[in-house]
């Protein structure tokens, strides 16, 4: 490494280097004590490497922290894109056909929700998924299916962008969701008539889309959470947009 001596940083480096030879040679002439100023540089000199090392340490923990926070931020705004884009029409298209709807009315209110409200809700889930079973036929099924099918298509390029996202291994919930996606994407695309799916296939894209759901019900109210403690003028939208509630009106929100 080329040093330059013009540098503001080596003169300066040379000038402490003049002080350090100035108090020390001082202190020897006048104290007439050689021995107690080199026993006492030799003491401090063996603590430096101790302090380097403690601050290396502790610098680095702090540094990796506030990535791992910045990382974090990021992708948890990222999931707002998520779900303008394509959750929230996965969620009120699999809702239409859910035979146990009821199951989520709760959903509608989600406006009056108090942060102890999601934290709670949030909880139900590690304890029991939320249930799904459509329960569709003849031509009610077909064009059920070909509507999930297109949505699927048509964002699947931001699909593969949201995988293509390294990052997103910091967050395993959404990543599975991601690829649970991807699978019953794959499994309607194999499926080339929709209007002929026997029921015992049907049943085996149910259990897809009940993978799917409760997964993205989960993710749902996790970013409204977050949104809630950290960005509340950012939840009104998120609530207007409310995929449970079909008529808007309970989109009366706090500004």
């Amino acid at each position: 490494m080329k040093i330059d001596v013009r540098s503001w940083k080596f003169k300066f480096s040379i000038l402490m280097i003049i002080l350090i030879i100035i108090i020390y040679g001082s202190n020897i002439l006048i104290l007439k004590d050689p021995e107690h100023v080199i026993s006492y540089i030799w003491t401090h000199l063996g603590f430096i490497p101790v302090d380097i090392l403690l601050v290396a340490f502790l610098l680095d923990e702090i540094i990796s922290k506030k990535e791992h926070e910045a990382v974090m931020e990021k992708l948890d705004m990222l999931m707002g894109t998520f779900f303008s884009e394509i959750g929230n029409d996965l969620i009120a298209l699999l809702s239409t056909a859910n035979k146990y709807k009821a199951d989520t009315e709760y959903l509608k209110s989600i406006n009056s929700w108090t942060e102890d409200d999601y934290t709670q809700r949030l909880k139900n889930f590690d304890d029991k998924a939320i249930d799904f079973k459509a329960e569709l036929s003849g031509e009610e099924r077909e064009k059920f299916l070909n509507e999930l099918r297109d949505l699927l298509i048509s964002k699947r390029e931001l699909l593969i962008n949201f995988m293509n996202n390294s990052n997103l291994l910091e967050k395993d919930e959404f990543t599975s969701l991601i690829m649970a996606i991807f699978h019953l994407d794959e499994e309607l695309e194999h499926r080339s008539d929709l209007s002929n799916v026997k029921d015992a296939d049907f049943n085996h894209l149910n259990g897809d889309m009940k993978r799917i759901y409760s997964k993205l019900i989960h993710e749902w109210i996790y970013y409204l959470s977050y949104l809630n403690k950290h960005y509340p003028y950012m939840i009104s939208l998120a609530i207007r947009t409310n995929p449970f509630d079909e008529t808007g009106e309970d989109a009366s929100v706090k500004e």
